[in-house]
């Protein structure tokens, strides 16, 4: 370390020298708000896939990403995501296809047995939510995510998967 000289403080008085030579050794100290933390798990996440849902049976709006946190893979949907609020029992699932809805027909879009994978009961018709995906859903499969009323088997959006 490497000091300048401080050629006024020659003539200055004792006391005042030995109060300047104090203040720069505090001004000089390490702080602990210099202190470099560990990255935060949650702003750590990387973003893996990722989509944009499109209308299938009715109107929808927003997206979602597929991020790896700690291990463990996460759904994310975005704050802006809309549906239906009257359809009941929806699910959100999981296509091995990248156009699902191509062998089914309007307005309902319903999805043959064996070509879809449940992931969970969609908690809100809108707004931000997250699923944790489970490590036997094998993710490099799977082509699309849905949200899929169960009880009437009528698809309410889509969204193929894309990379992040």
């Amino acid at each position: 370390m490497t000091f300048l000289p401080l050629p006024s403080l020659r003539r200055a008085p004792l006391p005042l020298a030995i109060a300047a030579t104090a203040l720069a050794a505090t001004a000089l100290a390490p702080t602990a708000s210099l202190t470099v933390k560990a990255a935060d798990p949650v702003i750590a996440a990387a973003t893996v896939l990722q989509g944009t849902f499109r209308q299938a049976e009715k109107p929808v709006q927003g997206g979602f990403v597929i991020e790896r946190r700690d291990g463990t893979h996460v759904l994310r949907l975005t704050s802006d995501f809309r549906t239906s609020p009257q359809a009941p029992d929806l699910k959100v699932a999981f296509s091995p296809s990248a156009m699902p809805l191509a062998g089914s027909k309007p307005p309902a879009y319903p999805l043959k047995p064996g070509t879809y994978t449940v992931l969970a009961p969609l908690k809100a018709p809108s707004g931000a939510q997250t699923y944790v995906l489970p490590a036997s859903l094998d993710l490099a499969a799977q082509k699309s995510v849905l949200i899929w009323c169960e009880q009437f088997n009528a698809t309410m959006a889509w969204a193929p998967l894309r990379q992040g």
